[in-house]
């Protein structure tokens, strides 16, 4: 009978774990009983012994039953802490120093910690997971504070299955929440598990590995993404590189083929891999990239992001080793140009609405009105197996309809990477320079500017990247080179000037002024750096002059 009843246990509904001990504690007392009886020689007919045996345990497994549907988490049933550690993450799972197999033969930073998971908090995120569930009234796309209930109920969820898929893959409460999460997951982000390649958003997570560059452009840009990648070349990056695309519209055959003969490079339709039911042509596409990619650490940059280091620093940055997340600043201006600013602070309110006094970046010059646009996208560092959810909901944030609220109230995708984690309170870091400017020194009025594309440094205000290219990117007669010379950075966004009347962009600043002031610094690159630049500029003429 003890063996019987060991088996019945093992064969309740999946998740059931409190259940499921309960029952196993009723099979092991009609045991007992049975047991002293015999040994005390008391003489009954079986039939009574199996009778009152099963009537106990009817009673103990609809106690159980009770428990679990109630939310009663009485002591007196069972011990919390063996439902602990029978639920998971106990160290009996046979493998070597508690890695999982996903991580053992991967970088150690591409595996979240294994943490503890309560019975309450399991059986809370199921209910509040079949609850959304149940309720099949769409999320309007300017309900930005449901959507982001919504996001967290599957955050929370993911966090516990990937806790158990990697830990302990045989409990059979996987199964519960698994039914949950999916069909969640099929109704918030369904671009992976209706795609060709993999079943769920975890899925793709565990097929995913190693580092690389992603980078989305089609026909029109794919000229600029070649010298992009040829010069990440000149300056030593080894990392792979995959170009995303969607479509044979997006990008076409020569193009393809233009992009496929560079070394270390791989040409993806993103369709491929995702379950896209029409393909975008623009920004939208850069969040859905990352999530296309078979990289774990993703660096993704636009097409005309240009390095004066390596990309591979950004991975060792102390900030990004502990969130998994390094985003930059955009730079400062004034609060409603454009008129932009409040709406994007009424957004980030809404979605993040359960933490609107107390976020993650609370240093941010947004909320203080010091600024109409907080992070500039041209390069997002993101290590997956940290951030997966804010990936996803980055992603629906730059789809339909929720991308048309959001584009009309910033700058494109810049602050979805922001708003996303904020909502999910999902660690991330950001870089510590505001936006400046690279480009050429001009004295006017008295006044010494920068004019050129958005730059940006290093901790140790070196220069690290900037975006915009050298010239029209597109080939043309008259190219408008750019001369890359001089470098403006802001310090704290106070006391800050920029002249955005025309493009490219220029901001005032002192030069050679003391780095510790709290205004504008302009400096020189060095003879290295001005080297490199002139490589950039006589492959732009090359690639781009008619």
């Amino acid at each position: 009978m003890k063996d019987t009843f060991s088996a019945a246990s093992n064969r309740l509904e999946p998740g059931d774990a409190r259940r499921s001990l309960v029952f196993r504690f009723g099979s092991y007392s009609c045991y007992s009983m049975v047991f002293s009886q015999r040994s005390i020689g008391i003489r009954r007919p079986k039939i009574v012994i199996i009778i009152l045996s099963v009537a106990l345990t009817t009673m103990l497994y609809a106690l159980a039953k009770i428990s679990i549907y109630s939310y009663s988490y009485s002591s007196s049933i069972i011990d919390s802490n063996v439902l602990d550690d029978y639920i998971n993450l106990n160290k009996s799972t046979g493998l070597s120093n508690g890695q999982p197999s996903f991580c053992r033969n991967s970088d150690p930073t591409e595996c979240r910690p294994r943490r503890r998971i309560t019975v309450q908090e399991m059986i809370s995120v199921i209910s509040k997971l079949q609850s959304v569930n149940q309720n099949q009234r769409k999320i309007h796309f300017r309900d930005l504070t449901g959507l982001g209930n919504a996001a967290r109920i599957y955050k929370d969820a993911f966090d516990i299955y990937y806790q158990i898929s990697v830990y302990q893959p045989n409990v059979t409460v996987k199964l519960s929440i698994e039914k949950e999460l999916l069909k969640l997951e099929k109704k918030l982000y369904p671009w992976v598990i209706n795609g060709p390649m993999h079943s769920s958003a975890i899925d793709a997570l565990f097929n995913s590995s190693g580092r690389g560059i992603v980078i989305t452009t089609g026909s029109k840009y794919a000229l600029v993404a070649k010298h992009t990648i040829t010069m990440l070349r000149l300056i030593k990056s080894t990392l792979p590189i995959e170009i995303m695309y969607c479509g044979a519209d997006d990008l076409g055959t020569n193009e393809f083929k233009m992009l496929s003969m560079l070394p270390n490079v791989r040409v993806v339709d993103m369709r491929s891999v995702l379950g896209l039911k029409r393909c975008e042509k623009g920004w939208e596409n850069k969040p859905f990239a990352v999530l296309a990619s078979r990289f774990n650490q993703v660096i993704l940059m636009d097409a005309d992001a240009l390095f004066f280091q390596p990309p591979e620093v950004l991975f060792e940055i102390p900030r990004y080793k502990e969130t998994g997340t390094l985003l930059f600043r955009d730079r400062t201006l004034p609060f409603g140009t454009y008129g932009r600013g409040q709406n994007l602070v009424n957004m980030l309110m809404d979605i993040a609405k359960p933490f609107k006094n107390q976020l993650l970046y609370s240093e941010n010059r947004l909320m203080r009105h010091m600024t109409s646009d907080e992070i500039d996208s041209g390069v997002v560092v993101w290590n997956k197996s940290k951030a997966m959810p804010a990936i996803l909901l980055t992603c629906l944030l730059n789809s339909a309809p929720f991308k048309n609220h959001i584009y009309s109230n910033s700058w494109g995708d810049k602050e979805t990477y922001w708003l996303a984690h904020e909502a999910l309170r999902i660690p991330f870091s950001v870089a510590s320079d505001n936006g400046g400017a690279i480009g050429q020194l001009i004295h006017s009025d008295g006044a010494d500017m920068v004019c050129g594309g958005l730059y940006h440094a290093d901790d140790m205000d070196r220069p690290l990247w900037f975006n915009g290219g050298i010239g029209s990117r597109i080939p043309a007669k008259e190219l408008g080179i750019t001369q890359v010379q001089h470098w403006a950075i802001e310090r704290t966004g106070a006391n800050v000037k920029w002249e955005i009347a025309t493009e490219p962009f220029c901001l005032h600043g002192k030069l050679d002024s003391p780095l510790g002031v709290n205004y504008s610094h302009i400096g020189k690159l060095t003879p290295n750096e001005l080297n490199l630049a002139r490589n950039m500029t006589e492959l732009w003429v090359e690639l781009f002059q008619l």
